[in-house]
């Protein structure tokens, strides 16, 4: 039975999906980003009032749910865009579809089903930030470009991993000689007792943590017309306060705060689902001077995955370069863009590329520019760059690299 159909059961509404809770978070394997209180709560706080919700549920004969497609229509009159949950400000990493081993590939087959089948609701079906070697994501988008469908992708920021070995030391050895004498010398602020490391474990202590996240975010990205960084948007505030609350409650969330001498000085926001850190969001306090509060947390942050036993440490989309500093390596990511064969198809699929064209010759030239500068000069040109208009150049979780 093994290319038998699966059974498709569209449910747009929260209350149909209540049933099936359990069910999803055992699908999504503790991914956050998978999980329904990551992926309902987005839609409680972003979706629009003509937007419809299309979560695509994938059950065996027998009743087992054993595939989940979070999908929503982002409604433009009487036909939409197809969407992933989580899409847009949110910055949801490794989204796609959900299956139970063995399904992978008849529910991407069922997903592509569904949509050819639904080609008249839709103009397009954008999935943003998958991973690019998502072979359940390739097999749907193959599947609908078999049956006429015109398709196009394009590069994101990279997704950067960590594999951790068993222990502290062994990572140690990973490092270059320089990051490992600075891991050496923070370790000592910890041990000391002049650093101390605290973690959120309960809602009693939630609220303080989050407190000092807005805070040592704010100290950190701040600027005069976002005040606190990324958390200026009330939306993105109170998504993130009722998701990151949910996730703690499902053992999920690792929200890590370090106090130097008693002063809080660094937060991690963080996810945890058993294997894998995930790194969201950070702040930090910029007048430390006796040693990076930034640097320090992150290292804090991989003992502490290393300690509960995790084999890779996720640091979240960016081309930081700092990133490849701790040994980490980049995983790409991209967005996909599906139309139906029409004329209106043909023109968005030829504008995109021409879109993706010139974006592509942006980048290209301002990697020629960057490596004509002397050393120091970009670092020159960002410190003038936020002088003049007051405006940080904060961590970027969404769109093109540059």
């Amino acid at each position: 039975m093994e290319d038998a159909p699966l059974q498709t059961t569209k449910v747009a509404t929260l209350a149909g999906l209540e049933p099936y809770r359990a069910a999803w978070r055992a699908l999504a394997q503790g991914a956050p980003m998978r999980s329904p209180e990551w992926l309902l709560v987005w839609w409680e706080q972003y979706a629009k009032p003509h937007d419809e919700l299309c979560v695509l549920l994938f059950h065996e004969g027998g009743g087992e749910l054993v595939g989940l497609a979070p999908l929503y229509l982002e409604m433009r009159g009487r036909r939409g865009t197809v969407r992933l949950l989580g899409s847009g400000e949110a910055s949801s990493n490794h989204t796609g579809w959900l299956a139970a081993a063995g399904r992978e590939k008849r529910v991407s087959r069922a997903v592509a089903r569904f949509l050819l089948a639904a080609r008249p609701l839709w103009t397009s079906v954008q999935l943003d930030s998958v991973d690019a070697d998502d072979p359940a994501i390739d097999a749907t988008v193959a599947l609908m470009a078999e049956n006429g469908c015109l398709v196009r992708s394009k590069r994101l920021h990279n997704c950067w991993t960590i594999a951790l070995p068993p222990t502290w030391e062994e990572y140690l050895s990973m490092l270059s000689r320089i990051q490992r004498k600075r891991c050496r010398k923070q370790q000592l602020l910890i041990d000391s007792g002049r650093v101390r490391v605290h973690r959120v474990n309960d809602p009693a202590g939630f609220r303080r943590g989050f407190d000092l996240l807005l805070q040592l975010h704010a100290a950190r990205w701040g600027e005069a017309g976002k005040p606190l960084g990324c958390f200026s948007d009330r939306r993105f505030r109170e998504f993130h306060e009722k998701a990151a609350l949910e996730l703690l409650l499902q053992g999920h969330l690792l929200l890590v705060w370090l106090e130097f001498e008693g002063r809080p000085v660094a937060v991690e926001y963080q996810f945890i689902d058993g294997k894998t850190v995930y790194s969201y969001l950070a702040g930090m306090d910029p007048t430390v001077s006796e040693f990076s509060p930034g640097s320090l947390s992150v290292m804090a942050s991989i003992r502490l995955a290393l300690a509960a036993g995790c084999d890779s440490f996720d640091l979240s989309r960016g081309d930081q370069p700092y990133k490849a500093h701790w040994r980490a390596e980049p995983k790409a990511g991209c967005a996909v863009a599906i139309w139906p064969d029409s004329f209106s198809g043909r023109l968005s699929h030829l504008w995109f590329g021409l879109a993706q064209w010139a974006d592509s010759g942006k980048r290209s030239a301002v990697r020629w520019i960057k490596a004509k500068l002397p050393e120091g000069a970009l670092d020159l040109w960002r410190r003038l760059h936020e002088s003049v208009t007051g405006r940080r150049w904060g961590p970027r979780k969404t769109g093109s690299p540059t």
